[in-house]
C-alpha cells in the first residue's frame, strides 16, 4: 500500500458541511506542486522556500507498524502546510501528523471501510484537471517531487474513507445530545460581562499566581458581602483598560469578539453572579455575567459544525487508542 501523502488533514474538520472538503483539499494540492514550477512573486516564498534543496526524498525517516513515512512525505507536507498559512511550519510536528494519519489509514483499511471507486476516480480527476488548468502535466509535477500516482490517490482517500468512518459513528442523536449539552455555545447567543484584572508578579512561579487568587479571592469576597460594588473593585483593583468603565468587556458570542479563553469561562455563570478567579495568558481574573442575550440558530443552522467537531473528538479519541499498542520506529533522531 503507499505511503500517504502529507497533507494538511486537519483541513477536514473546518468545512461548512461534511461533503465539502475535498474541493478545498483540491486547491491546496495543486496550488502546493505549483510552487515547483512558478517563479514566486515579490514578497512569496524564496525559491529555497518553495522546494526543498536536492535530497533523497526516498529515505524513510520512521517506520509506523511497518510502514514508511519518507522524506518525500514530509516535504510535500511541508509545503501544503505553507500554503494553508503555517509559514513556518516544524518538522516534528509534521512528522507528528504523518505518524497519526498513517495510524487511521492502517485502522480503516482494518474495519474495510472504502471508498467506491467511482467517487475516488471522481475525486482525482478533479485534482488532476486543477492541475492541468495551470499548464503543467499532472504526471511531471507529481514525479518531480517523488510523489506517484498512487500516493496522490490514497492521499485523496484517507479522508474519504474517514467520513464514511465518521458517519457511521455520529448518529443524528448524538448531533441533537451535543446541540443541547452546547447549544448557548452554538446557537449564537451573546453574552455582557465585566471583569476585574490582577497580573502576578512572576505567571510562571505558583506561589506568585496563588498569591494573586487569593487576593482577587477576597475582593469577589468583599462584592459578594456588599462592602463594594464590582464597579467600585474594578475601579479600584484592576489592571485592565476598562477598570473605568466598570471592567466592561466587548458583547460577544460564545466564538466572536472576546478571546475564547474568557467566554469559557463566562458563558456557564447565572446572569449576575461573579465566578471565582481564573488563569488566562492575560492574567487572573474574576468575571461578571451582566447580561445573556438568547441566540436565533437551530439545530440545522449549525449540524455541519457539531459534525466537524464530534469527528475531531472521534479521530483524536481514535489516534490514542492506536498509539497505545503502535509500533513506532524513528530511522533519523526524533525532532523535538
Amino acid at each position: 500500500m503507499p505511503s500517504i501523502a502529507g497533507f494538511d488533514f486537519e483541513l477536514i474538520f473546518r468545512r461548512k458541511q461534511s461533503g465539502m472538503f475535498i474541493s478545498l483539499r483540491s486547491v491546496l494540492i495543486v496550488s502546493s506542486l505549483a510552487l515547483l514550477t512558478y517563479s514566486p512573486a515579490p514578497g512569496s516564498l524564496s525559491a529555497a522556500e518553495q522546494a526543498p534543496a536536492a535530497k533523497d526524498t526516498t529515505k524513510i525517516l520512521v517506520t509506523v507498524n511497518g510502514h514508511p513515512v519518507t522524506q518525500a512525505d514530509l516535504d510535500f507536507a511541508t509545503l501544503t502546510r505553507r500554503m494553508a498559512g503555517d509559514l513556518k511550519p516544524t518538522p516534528a510536528k509534521i512528522l507528528e501528523s504523518l505518524i497519526n494519519q498513517r495510524l487511521i489509514q492502517d485502522f480503516l483499511a482494518d474495519k474495510k471501510i472504502t471508498v467506491p471507486a467511482e467517487i475516488l476516480d471522481q475525486s482525482v480527476s478533479r485534482v488532476r484537471a486543477l492541475m492541468q488548468k495551470t499548464g503543467n502535466d499532472p504526471d511531471q509535477v507529481l514525479s518531480k517531487m517523488n510523489f506517484t500516482p498512487e500516493k496522490l490517490r490514497a492521499a485523496i482517500e484517507l479522508p474519504l474513507a474517514w467520513n464514511i468512518y465518521a458517519s457511521s459513528q455520529i448518529t443524528p442523536e448524538k448531533i441533537q445530545h451535543y446541540f443541547k449539552e452546547h447549544q448557548e455555545e452554538l446557537d449564537g447567543t451573546r453574552i455582557e460581562a465585566s471583569h476585574i484584572l490582577l497580573k502576578p508578579e512572576d505567571p510562571s512561579n505558583q506561589e506568585s499566581v496563588d498569591k494573586t487568587k487569593a487576593q482577587l479571592t477576597d475582593i469577589r469576597k468583599q462584592i459578594l458581602e456588599g462592602k463594594l460594588t464590582f464597579t467600585e473593585a474594578a475601579a479600584q483593583y484592576s489592571t485592565a483598560p476598562s477598570k473605568q468603565e466598570g471592567g466592561k468587556l466587548v458583547m460577544s458570542a460564545y466564538r466572536g469578539k472576546m478571546p475564547l479563553i474568557l467566554t469559557q469561562n463566562i458563558f456557564p455563570l447565572q446572569e449576575g453572579s461573579i465566578s471565582k478567579p481564573f488563569q488566562t495568558p492575560f492574567g487572573i481574573h474574576i468575571a461578571r455575567l451582566n447580561k445573556k442575550h438568547p441566540g436565533q440558530f437551530s439545530l440545522e443552522d449549525v449540524r455541519g459544525e457539531i459534525y466537524r467537531s464530534l469527528s475531531r473528538a472521534l479521530w483524536e479519541k481514535t489516534i490514542q487508542s492506536l498509539r497505545n499498542s503502535a509500533k513506532i520506529d524513528w530511522k533519523i533522531d526524533r525532532p523535538s
